[in-house]
């Protein structure tokens, strides 16, 4: 087997990389487990002026790459290195496709799509959320785009789309309507060596996110809602950007402690002396939590809900799991407050036993090498 991974520089590399660079590297990692010989290709966005007025428009449903501007590069890099496998990273990549299957290559790869989620679920959830993120003008040219995204999604793949690996099982499901009768699911990958040393201090707990992603801005304020009309006694240490966002939520619950965007080592530094970590996730949104991942190999206690937890596999140890609302999970939190130490201790062991039971990516290769096989 010879690999090419098609990306983009930018969903693989960051200063301070964020949920989309860490599950590129993640499928990155699970590749290079089925094969010695991996080949990279970076492909970047459009600068074209058409496509920059289709983003500000909010009508460039899977328009943001030009793949003819790579059929000579791409098309010869697959000849020399005698490709048989090309997986595309991100469905943003779709289009790709297309020009490989349709190429005249003598010997034509099998194309796989590595999804970070469904990109009009994730629309669909912008356009009809409680929160607005677009003018009256751009939700109906969002309408029109959801549309196409939809269609788009299903062609390509019914066409020139070997397989797709998707982040959950509800996302699998997804891939079967669009016309993938058996996409593969790749669990989230969980360091099992590193962690954090734990100074947890009482009734502090954290949370992790990007805060201008509606889903993550809107569940916080609803927890945060019920926490402030429960006159639930915490302090909670939000993380994350931007900062404008931070600081409005500061001022609003007294109980926010807002930290900003921090390093790894700034993070790593904090998190040692929280009780808990915090994933309220209340409607279900593309891909799968990330930030979930990082909490586990930190072996903080989780308090998430079962939307939060989609994308995660493991056989021993437990989550706290909530329903997917708001009450649910302050009334979780409220409970914990007054947990003795020895009930604490038995969830510290069940964190760390789900850390050390999730799948690896050599696990997660074989049975991806069994999958490719019946292609």
């Amino acid at each position: 087997m010879k690999v090419l991974f098609l990306y983009n520089k930018v969903d693989l590399y960051a200063k301070i990389p964020g949920g989309v660079q860490i599950c590129s590297q993640q499928f990155l990692d699970i590749v290079s487990c089925l094969t010695n010989e991996v080949h990279l290709f970076e492909v970047a966005h459009s600068r074209a002026f058409t496509f920059r007025l289709l983003h500000r428009l909010n009508l460039d449903a899977y328009q943001s790459y030009q793949p003819e501007n790579y059929r000579s590069d791409l098309l010869d890099f697959i000849r020399e290195k005698e490709i048989t496998h090309v997986f595309i990273n991100k469905s943003e990549l779709l289009k790709f496709s297309k020009l490989i299957k349709m190429s005249g290559l003598s010997a034509v790869p099998k194309v796989i799509i590595m999804s970070h989620g469904n990109e009009s679920g994730d629309l669909l959830g912008d356009l009809t959320g409680k929160i607005q993120k677009f003018s009256p003008f751009k939700k109906m040219l969002g309408i029109l785009r959801l549309g196409m995204a939809m269609y788009l999604e299903s062609w390509y793949r019914k066409r020139y789309v070997d397989l797709v690996c998707s982040m959950s099982d509800e996302e699998s499901a997804l891939e079967k309507w669009l016309g993938i009768n058996y996409p593969f699911f790749i669990p989230r990958l969980i360091d099992h060596g590193s962690s954090a040393e734990r100074l947890a201090m009482p009734n502090i707990y954290g949370y992790v996110g990007t805060l201008n992603h509606m889903p993550n801005l809107a569940a916080l304020y609803q927890l945060c809602d019920k926490l402030a009309d429960n006159e639930v006694k915490i302090q909670l240490n939000v993380v994350g950007g931007p900062a404008p966002i931070g600081k409005e939520l500061a001022a609003k619950y007294s109980f926010i402690n807002y930290l900003g965007a921090l390093t790894d080592e700034q993070l790593s530094a904090e998190v040692k002396r929280w009780s808990y970590f915090i994933n309220p996730i209340f409607n279900y949104s593309r891909g799968a939590s990330m930030k979930l991942g990082k909490a586990i190999e930190w072996e903080i206690p989780v308090i998430t809900t079962k939307a939060g937890r989609r994308g995660y596999s493991f056989n021993e140890g437990s989550l706290i799991e909530t329903e997917d609302n708001a009450v649910a999970m302050a009334e979780q939190i409220n409970r914990l407050r007054e947990i003795l130490p020895a009930d604490y201790e038995k969830l510290q062991l069940a964190i760390k036993k789900v850390k050390q039971s999730s799948p690896t990516a050599a696990a997660i290769a074989g049975l991806l090498q069994q999958r490719l096989s019946q292609l």
